[in-house]
């Protein structure tokens, strides 16, 4: 298990604002968040990860805000679909400038897992792979109130789950997997914050 840098520790060293919906992603720019320019960039409205080499690690393109109670509805685009990706939220940066914390998996057998990056790993096993539309748009909604996070794929509920162990707050990053030459899509429909 890798060391995790606490939310107090992170906080401390750089100071981050709460997330706001009129700022989380503009659409035209990566104004709000911070990543590797030659893996993340924005393209029709849309964040692209992006690789035609494949990747040694997993690249992450990281909020530059935090999120506590939330709902996020976005559309995802993976292709092809047996390579990998996901979205962190609430979650921290670790000393390997990865990610800890929990996840919405994707890919081929992973859509609608709830997972916890370098800490349990897989929380929610069962999925929603019958519900995608392999190498077209997908609609994923994660919500996390308090020690709860439910989400739903294309209009399917796949997880509903209850866990006083996963962290409150955290940031949102978006996840390009180590593997081979893939592309995932990202576009943020709307983000709500639920609680102040």
């Amino acid at each position: 298990m890798l060391p995790l840098v606490l939310a107090a520790s992170f906080l401390a060293a750089d100071p981050l604002p709460a997330a706001d919906p009129a700022t989380f992603f503009d659409g035209k720019s990566l104004a709000n968040w911070e990543g590797d320019a030659e893996v993340w960039s924005v393209d029709n409205g849309e964040i692209v990860g992006k690789t035609t080499t494949g990747l040694k690690k997993n690249n992450f393109l990281r909020s530059k805000f935090l999120v506590t109670d939330f709902r996020l509805t976005v559309k995802v685009k993976l292709t092809p679909n047996k390579e990998n990706s996901g979205i962190q939220f609430r979650s921290a940066v670790n000393e390997k400038e990865e990610m800890t914390g929990p996840q919405a998996d994707m890919g081929a057998e992973w859509w609608g897992k709830l997972y916890e990056e370098h800490l349990r790993g897989m929380l929610v096993k069962d999925g929603a792979g019958s519900h995608v539309k392999p190498d077209d748009w997908n609609e994923y909604v994660i919500e996390a109130v308090g020690p709860t996070v439910k989400m739903w794929l294309n209009g399917h509920k796949c997880v509903d789950y209850t866990d006083e162990k996963l962290a409150r707050k955290g940031i949102v990053a978006w996840q390009v997997h180590s593997g081979g030459p893939m592309e995932v899509r990202f576009k943020p429909v709307k983000f709500e914050v639920l609680t102040k």
